[in-house]
């Protein structure tokens, strides 16, 4: 993974796709962990396992889109965003 970790894992989901491949690998950091868990919540993932002597998650793919925001109450969804009534700044979309 590179400095911009958000944007690595999309580009390892979408690289994953275009190659039709079941899992892959990223790290384990606080920001890897609350997008997996947006989309397992929102239900683009439908697996996660935590491989303890790599530190890392396996990500079994599926789903539709969504958008990611960096909220003042943490990382949620645009849809979870509008129903707290408020902003935050995006930080991918999925789809």
């Amino acid at each position: 993974m590179g400095k911009d970790t958000i944007a690595d894992i999309i580009t390892s989901i979408r690289n994953a796709d275009i190659n039709r491949k079941e899992t892959i690998q990223i790290g384990s950091t606080n920001i890897t962990k609350n997008i997996v868990k947006i989309l397992l919540r929102e239900v683009f993932i439908d697996n996660v396992r935590k491989h303890w002597e790599r530190n890392k998650y396996f990500l079994i793919l599926g789903g539709m889109g969504i958008v990611i925001l960096s909220t003042s109450q943490g990382r949620m969804t645009d849809w979870e965003a509008r129903l707290e009534g408020i902003g935050g700044e995006i930080l991918c979309y999925i789809w």
